[in-house]
C-alpha cells in the first residue's frame, strides 16, 4: 500500500465574491482543468447560458430574485447563506481568470452533461450507537469519473459568520463533502430519477447544510430550497445521523437502524416510487449496500477510522465493489477517487486520495480551519 498523499490545501477566509475570487485564484490550474473537463463536447457558449439559469434560480431561492420555477423562499439565515454562496460561485470563475458563468459551470455536472449517462457513484455510512465512547463516525467512498480524482483539493473556509468548515472537493466546486466546526458532517450520493429542473445545483446543497450547527437544521435548509435534481445527503453530528433523499419535488428521511446508517445509489424512502434506474445500476447499488451492511456488522459498533478504512477498501464483488477501480468497468469511466472518514467529536477528517485499497489516509484537523 502506498503512503498517504496529502491533497492540495487551500485556506479561504471571508465571504461572498471576495472569498470565491481567492479560491479561484489559489486553485487556478486545477480549476481550469476541471472546467475544461466539464465543458468538453458541450459548447462553451451554451454551457454558460444554461449555467446562468441555475444562478438565477439560486438567487431566487435566497429571496434576492423571483424565479418562475421556484415560488418559494427559505428562512432568513439560510437565505442569506444562499445569497453569499451565489456570490462566492461568481467569484470562483473570476478568480480563475474566467467569468462568473464559468464559476456556475463548475457547480454543475449531470445538470449539464445529462443525468442518464451517470454511473452509480458513492457509498456512505454512519455509526452512531449510544455505546460509542468516541461519538458518531461517518464516512464515504466518492466514486466519480477517474479523471476527476487529481482535481480534488481540501478547502478550509473561515467565513465571517457561521461555522468554519473543510470541504473535500474538485477544484472550483464549493463542496462535494465535508465537515464544519460545529460537528456537522455531510456526504452526498447520486440518485437517479427523471425529475430534474433549473434549481439550486445539487453540489451547493452540501455547503447549505454545512452552514448549520446540527443535522436537523442542515436537513431543513436543504429541504427548503428548489433543487435542480435528485441528491442523497447523509448528515451526521455529535448526537446522531440522518439520511436525506431528495428530488426536486420531494424529500425522504431515513434514520439509523441499531446505530447504523448506510446509503449507496438507490432510493430507500417513499421516494422510491420515482426511481428511474436500469437494472445493472440497481444491482450494483444494492450489492454495495448489502456488502457495506455486512462488513459494518462484522466490524461492530465501536469501529473507528482504521476499521472503517478496511471496510471502504473492500474489493469483494468487483465490479460491484465498495472500492471501485477504473479497470473494473472501463465503459463506466468511474473509480473511487477519494475516500473520507469523519471523526465528528474530534473534528477530524481522514482522507485517502485514490482507491483506499491502494493508499493510506492523510489527516486534516478542523481546528486548523477555525
Amino acid at each position: 500500500m502506498n503512503p498517504p498523499v496529502r491533497l492540495t490545501e487551500i485556506d479561504i477566509p471571508g465571504d461572498g465574491r471576495a472569498a470565491g475570487r481567492a479560491y479561484g485564484e489559489a486553485a487556478r490550474p486545477l480549476v481550469l482543468r476541471h472546467h475544461e473537463l466539464i465543458v468538453s463536447g458541450l459548447g462553451l457558449a451554451a454551457a454558460r447560458g444554461r449555467a446562468m439559469k441555475f444562478r438565477a434560480a439560486t438567487l431566487a431561492a435566497a429571496g434576492a430574485a423571483t424565479g418562475a420555477a421556484t415560488g418559494t423562499t427559505i428562512g432568513a439565515a439560510s437565505g442569506a447563506l444562499a445569497s453569499e454562496l451565489a456570490a462566492e460561485v461568481d467569484g470562483v470563475g473570476e478568480g480563475a481568470g474566467l467569468s462568473a458563468a464559468d464559476g456556475w459551470i463548475l457547480q454543475l455536472r449531470a445538470e449539464l452533461t445529462g443525468w442518464n449517462t451517470a454511473a452509480p457513484e458513492c457509498s456512505s455510512l454512519a455509526l452512531v450507537g449510544s455505546a460509542r465512547q468516541d461519538g458518531p463516525i461517518a464516512a464515504q467512498n466518492a466514486d466519480l469519473p477517474a479523471e476527476v480524482g487529481p482535481l480534488f483539493v481540501v478547502m478550509r473556509r473561515r467565513p465571517a459568520a457561521g461555522p468554519a468548515l473543510i470541504t473535500v472537493t474538485p477544484a472550483g466546486q464549493l463542496g462535494h463533502h465535508g465537515m464544519n466546526d460545529a460537528g456537522v458532517a455531510v456526504f452526498g450520493n447520486f440518485l437517479r430519477t427523471d425529475q430534474w429542473q433549473v434549481g439550486v445545483p445539487r453540489y451547493l446543497l452540501t455547503r447549505l447544510a454545512l452552514g448549520e450547527r446540527d443535522r436537523f437544521r442542515a436537513a431543513d435548509a436543504v429541504a427548503a430550497v428548489p433543487r435542480s435534481g435528485p441528491r442523497n445527503l447523509l448528515i451526521a453530528d455529535e448526537r446522531g445521523a440522518l439520511d436525506l433523499e431528495t428530488t426536486p419535488g420531494g424529500v425522504g428521511r431515513i434514520e439509523p437502524s441499531a446505530g447504523v446508517l448506510t446509503h449507496t445509489n438507490h432510493f430507500l424512502s417513499e421516494l422510491a416510487a420515482h426511481e428511474n434506474a436500469p437494472q445493472p445500476w440497481l444491482r450494483n447499488s444494492r450489492a454495495r449496500q448489502a456488502r457495506l451492511d455486512a462488513l459494518l456488522a462484522a466490524a461492530g459498533p465501536y469501529a473507528g477510522p482504521e476499521e472503517l478504512a478496511a471496510v471502504l477498501a473492500d474489493r469483494h464483488g468487483a465490479p460491484d465493489a465498495l472500492c471501485h477501480h477504473a479497470a473494473d468497468a472501463p465503459e463506466l469511466n468511474v473509480a473511487t477517487v477519494v475516500s473520507t472518514v469523519a471523526e465528528i467529536r474530534a473534528r477530524r477528517l481522514h482522507v485517502c486520495a485514490g482507491p483506499p485499497d491502494r493508499g493510506g489516509y492523510a489527516v486534516y484537523d478542523l481546528k486548523d480551519a477555525s
